[in-house]
């Protein structure tokens, strides 16, 4: 991945980059400028749409790029792989006696949180916990405090990089340590927010990796009210 060369940012290829690698298809999921699909049309270069924002539509993603690079030999069984292994991570997700509530925090400065669409909202979904911003409708969205100590989670899922432990960072800060959660020490992070943060096929990881953050937590708190299924 070292030797690949870098092409522009995040929805943004900068266009004499990647015109030097000489493509025979731009694939995109979102372009930050729907113009930019345009330019590479009048240049005959190819754009081809890969819907990958949402857990569900990873498996075709996978299936798509296999087609159009001649390598579905490899890339239909690791699709029909990730869509078993979360329809079972869905059932198990049902089942599950203990369903905490758990605030997923984005930044480490600005409280920013996941909405019910996001995809990082669907991983904690299928790992067995509440995501309590599925009233939100946009996939991302800043919170007041005052929303926060409102809801007050059972937990803290914290997504972003830190050189501190996450429960220390805010359990010395007014607000967040009126928190049940932050009083009690239920404040987590991912080993791997690559694979919590980025659609793609190692989508089966970052779902273990929360729930194993789940499993742990239900081991040390036994005493919250199971969740009552309909």
């Amino acid at each position: 991945m070292r030797d690949i060369p870098v092409v522009g940012d995040f929805g943004t290829p900068w266009l004499e980059p990647v015109l030097s690698v000489h493509p025979t298809h731009v694939l995109e999921t979102v372009f930050s400028d729907p113009a930019l699909r345009d330019r590479f049309d009048a240049l005959n270069i190819p754009v081809v749409h890969v819907p990958c924002t949402r857990l569900d539509q990873i498996p075709d993603a996978i299936r798509h790029l296999g087609t159009l690079c001649d390598c579905s030999a490899r890339a239909d069984p690791l699709a029909d792989h990730i869509q078993r292994g979360i329809e079972q991570a869905r059932q198990a997700a049902a089942s599950r006696r203990v369903r905490p509530r758990v605030l997923l925090l984005l930044a480490p400065d600005t409280p920013i949180t996941a909405g019910r669409d996001a995809f990082v909202a669907a991983l904690l979904e299928h790992a067995g916990g509440i995501n309590i911003g599925d009233a939100i409708d946009a996939d991302y969205s800043r919170i007041s405090p005052e929303w926060i100590i409102g809801q007050d989670p059972d937990l803290l899922l914290c997504l972003f990089t830190t050189t501190a432990r996450p429960a220390d960072a805010y359990a010395g800060q007014t607000g967040w340590r009126s928190l049940r959660a932050v009083r009690d020490g239920r404040v987590y992070t991912v080993p791997d927010l690559n694979s919590v943060s980025r659609p793609g096929p190692r989508v089966l990881e970052g779902i273990a990796q929360i729930k194993a953050i789940l499993d742990q937590d239900a081991a040390q708190f036994i005493t919250q009210t199971p969740v009552q299924h309909p």
